[in-house]
């Protein structure tokens, strides 16, 4: 159909999920995709759709509209700046970028195209299971919210051996942690002041790896609400998105053994189960559905909008900052 918003995907790893999720919407339509590797090209088996190895003819392309960026880390930063400058909307796989000069770099560059929409792929805000935490959050149910934990069990430590491995910088923090530093903004509705973090590589010590493998990083909210979040890359343990919100009503906690409220303080009292499902997987496609609505439509809001995305990425770029100086940073924001 005419009307459809032409896509375009750059990356066939992670992008594949990408190319499934505008399939589904009715008003988009994949108009070419890209990947270096050819096998990778010819899974897409459709006629209908251009293939290249080249980034640049998505780009480049004046009839796409949205470009979607799941390729290598250190190429979105260069991508993601193309596009706008090619007057396309922007779905990237998270980092966006890889440090802070490169981030305020495509902020500008978005100032310059206003019209250009921008998200990132922050997919647990789609899960039932946490937007219940947000609604009961939001309702007084924990009372005075004052502690979170949220912990990035990676569980596939050989993903860091592919490209990750080949790039001259990998951050544990932005490739893992961000998940979570996400997740909390989103439920408390609120950005973190400042930021201390720590690292290690002890889960990769014997390998060529150059990065930590696991970082923790504590944040400090205007209200004094406190956040701990880990990016462990290293972990014996499934892959898991766990997570703890301490109020002084009720306490959450979501486990890989179980996730249930505890309002009470005594030891004879019993855990209530949370039912809502987990890990969901099913619905994350709704992060480029509601962007792909509030292209057509400007007075609907996108899941994750542009200033989400500028907002994680400074909180990211201030704990990478910490954990190298090892000391506490005030967190500087663009919006």
């Amino acid at each position: 159909m005419s009307n459809k918003l032409n896509v375009g995907v750059i990356g066939l790893g992670v992008g594949s999920r990408h190319v499934q999720a505008y399939d589904s919407h009715p008003n988009a339509s994949v108009r070419i995709v890209c990947d270096f590797d050819n096998n990778q090209l010819k899974k897409m088996n459709s006629d209908q759709i251009i293939t290249t190895v080249n980034a640049e003819d998505v780009i480049n392309d004046k009839k796409v509209d949205i470009v979607s960026i799941a390729s290598f880390d250190n190429y979105h930063k260069m991508q993601i700046i193309q596009a706008i400058q090619n007057n396309k909307h922007i779905m990237a796989e998270k980092p966006i970028c890889q440090d802070w000069n490169e981030l305020v770099q495509i902020y500008e560059a978005q100032k310059d195209h206003p019209h250009i929409k921008l998200s990132s792929n922050l997919v647990l805000r789609t899960n039932s299971m946490f937007q219940k935490f947000k609604k009961d959050i939001k309702y007084g149910l924990f009372g005075d919210v004052f502690y979170f934990e949220g912990d990035y069990y990676w569980g596939r430590k050989e993903k860091l051996f592919g490209w990750r491995s080949e790039m001259g910088f990998y951050s544990i923090i932005l490739g893992a942690a961000i998940h979570m530093i996400d997740l909390i903004m989103w439920l408390l509705e609120s950005k973190p002041v400042s930021v201390q973090a720590i690292g290690n590589n002890i889960p990769t010590k014997n390998t060529k790896l150059k990065f930590n493998s696991f970082a923790i990083i504590i944040l400090k909210f205007q209200n004094g609400i406190i956040a701990k979040v880990t990016g462990n890359a290293g972990c014996v343990h499934p892959h898991f998105h766990g997570l703890k919100i301490n109020g002084t009503k009720l306490t959450a906690n979501h486990e890989f053994a179980g996730s249930y409220y505890m309002n009470s303080s005594s030891p004879k009292s019993n855990p209530e189960p949370i039912l809502e499902p987990y890990p969901e997987k099913e619905v994350r496609k709704n992060i480029i559905h509601s962007f792909l609505d509030s292209i057509i439509d400007e007075s609907k809001e996108p899941i994750v909008n542009m200033h989400d995305v500028f907002d994680v990425m400074s909180v990211c770029f201030a704990a990478e900052k910490a954990m190298n100086t090892g000391g506490e940073i005030d967190i500087e924001y663009l919006n």
